[in-house]
């Protein structure tokens, strides 16, 4: 039971509260009078312009010091790879989000007014970020609990 209970408490605490608090938040500012009308649609405009991707890019590094602690530790040649596939992994995640917010936060600063062509683009960083977060979350998981 204190095993379960240890690995659900990881899960929550490295993926679930940097992924799912910030979005859940947000719409508490429609509580507030004075942010009430910049409330709405806030959670969909805060991972319109790929922010979302920065939990991608934290998650990935710590994936990467999981697996890099872990390294010394392989007991064969098959884990070895296995491990540094996963630090791979991992690494080219950090360089596609990055850039991907990197061109995501230019455009968002020179283009601040959308057309619908923009909305449309728009759509498709959020679905790219949601699914990128997703398998990260996904591969960050896999990796630390085949490693611990």
């Amino acid at each position: 039971m204190i095993v379960l209970l240890s690995r659900l408490s990881w899960l929550f605490f490295n993926v679930g509260v940097p992924v799912f608090a910030p979005i859940a938040l947000l719409p508490l500012l429609s509580f507030s009078r004075f942010y009430r009308r910049a409330s709405k649609g806030i959670a969909t405009r805060a991972i319109r312009d790929g922010q979302l991707l920065w939990v991608v890019i934290s998650m990935c590094a710590s994936a990467c010091y999981d697996i890099g602690c872990a390294l010394g530790e392989a007991s064969t040649n098959s884990m070895l790879a296995f491990m540094l596939a996963g630090l791979l992994w991992h690494v080219l995640f950090i360089v596609a989000a990055s850039i991907l917010v990197s061109f995501a936060a230019a455009d968002a600063a020179s283009l601040p007014v959308y057309d619908d062509s923009e909305r449309t683009r728009d759509r498709g960083l959020i679905w790219l970020s949601l699914l990128m977060t997703a398998i990260v979350s996904t591969s960050f998981s896999i990796s630390h609990y085949s490693l611990t």
